[in-house]
Order: structure tokens, then C-alpha cells, then sequence
């Protein structure tokens, strides 16, 4: 069973380990707390809701079922996810959400990868991209340059 502490950014696995990720929240009062995942090409998808209460234990939300292989619990001011068997398609991007002072409040992230998986970082893509735009630059420049010296000599010509 692997755990992930608060506040962390990124947490790596192997295909079929238990994966906790923590989130803290600071609610005075009974409301819903939530868990969601967000990939690249996706919105944001709802994994579990729990409905906090101030005096006794939390309960499940009346308008979500909880997977048996993915299960939200809450313990006082922290919450948690837990996925059981985790595979390639587990890697994303999760945070919880909850309700404060009529504002909703969303915790830090945690990016969740599988050891080994190929995964395109945004640093790679960023160099990837600059690179072909450096490159372009160059052709253009060097186009300009062949082009001013062909109206040079024109003009010498003349």
C-alpha cells in the first residue's frame, strides 16, 4: 500500500498497487466533500462525495455510488482516496473540493503516473515545440537574408 502526504505534487506506482492520496480541508460545518480526477483530454471526473458532518460520521452522498475500487474516506480535517489495483489508466491529475463560506475550494493537486508508463511531460512537449518555432525563425531569417542579397545585386546590376 502506498500513502501520499499532504501537499504533495506527484506520486509514482506500479500497475497493481493500493494508492492512498491525502487532502486536507478546513470545514467548520456539514457539507459535501469531493474527489475528482482530470486528465489531458478530458473534464474533470467526480470520484467520490462524502457529506461531512460536524457531530457524527460522514455519509455517502444520495446522488453518487461509490466504485468498489476507488473509496473516499474522511477522518476529521483530512480526507482520502483510495484505489485498489491501480493501472495506466488511474494516471491523472487528482484534487478534492469542497464547499467554504459559499466559495469552493479546491486543494492541491496530485499527479499520480505508473512506473514505466510512457507519459509526455509538458516541459518535453514546451522544448518540442519552441524548438520547431526556433527552426521556423531560422528558415524565415535565412529566407530574408537570400532575398535582400538578391535585391542587392539587382540594384547593382542596374
Amino acid at each position: 500500500l502506498l500513502s501520499e502526504t499532504l501537499n504533495s505534487l506527484s506520486l509514482e506506482a506500479e500497475v497493481g498497487d493500493n494508492v492512498t492520496i491525502w487532502c486536507q480541508h478546513d470545514l467548520k460545518r456539514s457539507d459535501n466533500i469531493f474527489w475528482f480526477k482530470h486528465t489531458s483530454d478530458s473534464v474533470p471526473f467526480l470520484l467520490g462525495c462524502k457529506r461531512f458532518l460536524t457531530s457524527a460520521p460522514s455519509e455517502p452522498c444520495y446522488f453518487f455510488s461509490e466504485s468498489e475500487r476507488i473509496v473516499m474516506s474522511v477522518h476529521g480535517s483530512k480526507t482520502s482516496l483510495t484505489i485498489t489495483a491501480v493501472n495506466v489508466s488511474d494516471t491523472g491529475l487528482y484534487y478534492c473540493s469542497f464547499m467554504h463560506l459559499d466559495q469552493v475550494r479546491f486543494s492541491n493537486t496530485t499527479y499520480l503516473q505508473m512506473k514505466g508508463s510512457v507519459s509526455l511531460d509538458l516541459s518535453f512537449i514546451l522544448n518540442v515545440v519552441f524548438g520547431a518555432v526556433i527552426v521556423f525563425l531560422l528558415i524565415i531569417l535565412k529566407h530574408r537574408k537570400t532575398h535582400a542579397g538578391d535585391t542587392t545585386d539587382r540594384h547593382d546590376d542596374e
